[in-house]
């Protein structure tokens, strides 16, 4: 059987290909070149399938490609571009049990926490610690997701409800901790820190292992690979072995994440999203 898929690019979103949610002409150049040169394009994001699409809006038909599979929420999930679940690693009840444990014994600089769910149109779930937060939060994502304040008891209840692959707790303004990732030693669980967030996540899934599942799926190596990311969430796909590794970012945040990479040399450092969409536009086979 031919395979289809030549090459396969696959970028994170935020601070990579998007700068405050916005998409530059560049990079949408940048990206459509790379389609006319034989990639497959499609995105490895923390983000959940709602957020992802409206980060995109119109652009995503354009820019991840028809057939592609996307990586979500930290490479936790897999999913067909409609949303629909390919491949998941859920959170079982012991591992809610201690995110629960974790949550109470630091609540004082948890502000909320939000969930996705499976279904691709539902809203995001998210519970709020502070009653006097709630309106605030509502109108900042109440179009988006479903916004409540209850008792820990009840966030324990929802989160046992149902089947979600990580959950994430929104620090309070004052809490300034960004890519940092803790491995929990009692527990199979990694906690991340990135963008004012705390990502409770499997410690046997990421986005690393999630490549490797696409190059498997697209029957590719990874010499057919580019990867490119910012953050502390992308080192394990960064060090998968790609024959493109674009680190992008100011160089404070770019040092942070290539200090954890193996071959450190074997890597391309970009400042901005714009100025990737203009390696990218540069770029030939």
């Amino acid at each position: 059987m031919t395979n289809k898929h030549k090459k396969l690019a696959i970028f994170d979103i935020d601070g990579t290909i998007a700068q405050n949610g916005e998409i530059s002409q560049e990079v949408i150049d940048g990206i459509t070149h790379l389609q006319e040169q034989g990639f497959t394009t499609t995105i490895s994001t923390g983000r959940g399938y709602l957020r992802m699409r409206e980060v995109f809006g119109d652009l995503f038909e354009t820019l991840v490609s028809p057939d592609a599979l996307i990586i979500m929420e930290h490479g936790t999930k897999i999913v067909r571009r409609d949303g629909q679940i390919e491949f998941a690693e859920y959170l079982a009840e012991t591992h809610i049990e201690h995110i629960m444990d974790f949550i109470r014994a630091n609540i004082e600089i948890v502000k909320l926490v939000w969930f996705n769910g499976d279904d691709p149109e539902q809203q995001v779930r998210v519970w709020i610690y502070d009653a006097r937060d709630l309106e605030i939060e509502w109108k900042k994502r109440g179009h988006y997701a479903l916004v409540t304040h209850a008792s820990l008891g009840k966030l324990r209840e929802l989160l046992l409800g149902g089947r979600y692959s990580n959950v994430t707790a929104r620090l309070r303004d004052h809490v300034q901790v960004h890519n940092l990732k803790l491995a929990l030693t009692h527990s199979p669980l990694n906690i991340v820190f990135i963008d004012g967030n705390m990502e409770f996540i499997r410690n046997n899934a990421n986005k690393g292992l999630a490549v490797d599942y696409l190059l498997n799926k697209y029957q590719l190596g990874v010499d057919d690979l580019m990867v490119a990311g910012n953050a502390i969430n992308d080192v394990e796909m960064l060090d998968i072995g790609a024959a493109h590794r674009i680190v992008v970012g100011l160089l404070e945040s770019r040092e942070a994440v290539v200090a954890r990479l193996s071959g450190r040399d074997q890597r391309t450092l970009i400042e901005s999203p714009r100025d990737f969409g203009l390696w990218m536009q540069k770029y030939s086979l």
